[in-house]
């Protein structure tokens, strides 16, 4: 049975910390950025600000930021993770790049130190996942590096997104060209590529399915690749949500799965199994570490997968995740 707590044990930390992306300016919550920002500015100095890792916001909207920067004079200087402009075809993406990358320049400049853009998260063209291989992709993946390295703004992490929905063939293109590229990649303001897993939406068709998940899974371990999660991680384990129609992931699913996936300690045939699994009482946590039905994975197994494996997941909710822990004991 687990233990009530009002901070959480080292192998919830471990697994859990600075985790959260809050994304209040999205669907569902869809909350003016006034109130999101002054949102994760009270989350970052609040007893559960553990969680916490960066604000989202789309490059198009960094300099509404401008009047809630001096909202963080007694915390540490928030991290945004920012959006880059969308595009809808290949041939767009560089302008919108060079476009986006002078948005976070500007944004900086007016801010820094006091606030940094830590990642940028980017959706791959339509037209070009949906029909190029892994050459194609790769050569944007390096143009943005290198667009990155020369712009002169602080060192962030590209995240990137497919578009296309044929998943089997698209996703290990991308994954193993973000892949190609890190083992190659010396700058300094670039950090390694990752991937950007959608998890969820607003629509049932929105949700990969559990193979889909698994794919991800195992593709980016196999190659080294390390990947966050957005959308549809509203509940820590998996569940029927009436909203949508459909079964929601969940984050302890997901992230477990990556630790003793990466930790070599669940068998690949198990995983789809894990991610299925809506029983709260399978995850256990205590000071060693967590396990998921007797499979262990130690604190140091587990921070280990956080820094190679899985790096975060986007909510746009901060409070329903931390209430769910909660109710379920684990907090």
């Amino acid at each position: 049975m687990h233990t009530r707590q009002n901070t959480p044990v080292a192998g919830l930390q471990a697994l859990l910390k600075e985790s959260l992306d809050y994304a209040g300016l999205f669907p569902p919550a869809k909350l003016p950025l006034e109130t999101a920002v002054e949102n994760y500015a009270k989350y970052k100095s609040a007893a559960d600000a553990w969680l916490l890792s960066r604000f989202v916001c789309p490059v198009s909207r960094l300099a509404e930021l401008d009047a809630a920067i001096p909202l963080f004079a007694r915390t540490s200087p928030p991290l945004v993770s920012a959006l880059a402009l969308p595009c809808a075809t290949w041939k767009e993406f560089v302008g919108k790049i060079d476009e986006s990358l002078q948005l976070i320049v500007d944004f900086e400049r007016a801010h820094s130190p006091r606030v940094q853009v830590d990642s940028l998260e980017v959706a791959l063209p339509a037209d070009l996942t949906a029909t190029a291989g892994r050459m194609e992709i790769g050569e944007l993946i390096v143009g943005l590096a290198e667009a990155v390295e020369l712009s002169g703004i602080s060192p962030l992490t590209p995240f990137f997104e497919v578009a296309a929905k044929d998943w089997d063939v698209q996703v290990p293109a991308t994954v193993r060209a973000l892949a190609k590229h890190n083992a190659g990649w010396r700058g300094k303001q670039c950090r390694r590529a990752a991937f950007k897993l959608r998890t969820g939406g607003l629509t049932a068709d929105a949700f990969p399915s559990v193979d889909e998940v698994t794919g991800v899974i195992t593709t980016c371990l196999d190659s080294g690749v390390r990947f966050k999660c957005t959308a549809g991680l509203h509940h820590p384990v998996r569940q029927y949500d009436q909203s949508v129609g459909t079964r929601m992931h969940g984050f302890l699913n997901i992230f477990s799965a990556a630790v003793l996936l990466h930790a070599r300690a669940l068998e690949r045939a198990d995983l789809p199994a894990l991610l299925e699994d809506e029983q709260v009482e399978h995850f256990r946590f205590d000071a060693t570490g967590f396990s998921w039905n007797g499979i262990q994975a130690t604190v140091e197994e587990t921070s280990e997968a956080r820094y190679d494996l899985f790096v975060s997941f986007g909510s746009c909710s901060f409070e329903e995740p931390l209430e769910d822990l909660r109710a379920f004991g684990l907090l």
